[in-house]
């Protein structure tokens, strides 16, 4: 089972796999408290694992002026990765944390504005704050001036019969059969739960990159020695 499965097709599986009947008539009562759990394993998953797939990006222009701005809405604060600038042609990552010593260059509190912008943290809610303030507007034709919100998208409703799982639906019926079973006393239900449990490592590992071992840094990546700093201007100037 892959992903994509149907909400109807997952309860199906997970009454199978807890030795329920599998007429819906008979689960009627029971439907409520069965879509729950599978929504709270997915949920438990999603939090758990940076899962690739769920991967987006999203753009937006800077504005001349402008200290903080909001994240893209499908990406929750706390699954955001990383914030990049579309600066003299290319892409290039900004650097998360913004010190005190930063304000001692460009102080946001009295609109100092400089360009390009180099750093970014979360501020309050789902808001960025961007150091330091840009005093240019992005270019829709150029691209030149926008930032690129990288993350992980939240998940998508799972509730009526034709609503999709977005991970793994024999991990979910799985786990959702351990516990299960669990509640009922069986004795099988360590058994589901250390499918479960390896399905999910084969899962992981299968989408975790692997990173080249070197011996001695032969063959490390090479790393740019370029500094950060395009069109700088003092502060006042």
């Amino acid at each position: 089972m892959a992903r994509g499965t149907t909400l109807v097709k997952l309860l199906d599986d997970l009454r199978a796999e807890a030795r329920l009947s599998l007429n819906p008539a008979h689960n009627a009562d029971n439907r409520p408290v069965q879509v729950k759990l599978l929504q709270r394993i997915q949920d438990r998953l999603w939090e758990d694992f940076t899962w690739p797939h769920l991967r987006i990006s999203r753009q937006v222009a800077v504005q001349a002026g402008q200290r903080y701005y909001d994240t893209p809405e499908e990406i929750k604060i706390d699954r955001l990765e990383k914030i990049e600038l579309f600066v003299d042609g290319g892409w290039r990552e900004l650097e998360p944390g913004i010190a005190p010593e930063c304000y001692g260059a460009w102080n946001s509190d009295l609109d100092e504005r400089s360009w390009p912008p180099r750093r970014w943290e979360i501020h309050e809610g789902e808001d960025v704050e961007i150091w330091p303030i840009s005093d240019t507007n992005g270019d829709a034709t150029t691209r030149e001036g926008y930032l690129k919100f990288t993350g992980i998208r939240s998940l998508n409703p799972l509730v009526a019969d034709s609503d999709r799982a977005e991970l793994d639906g024999r991990l979910l019926t799985l786990y959702g059969a351990a516990e299960m079973l669990a509640a009922s006393g069986a004795k099988d239900a360590k058994l589901k739960l250390d499918q479960a449990n390896a399905l999910y490592m084969q899962l992981r590992s299968s989408l975790t990159p692997r990173v080249p071992i070197s011996m001695f840094g032969i063959n490390k990546p090479h790393r740019s020695s370029k500094i950060f700093i395009t069109n700088y201007r003092p502060a006042g100037s």
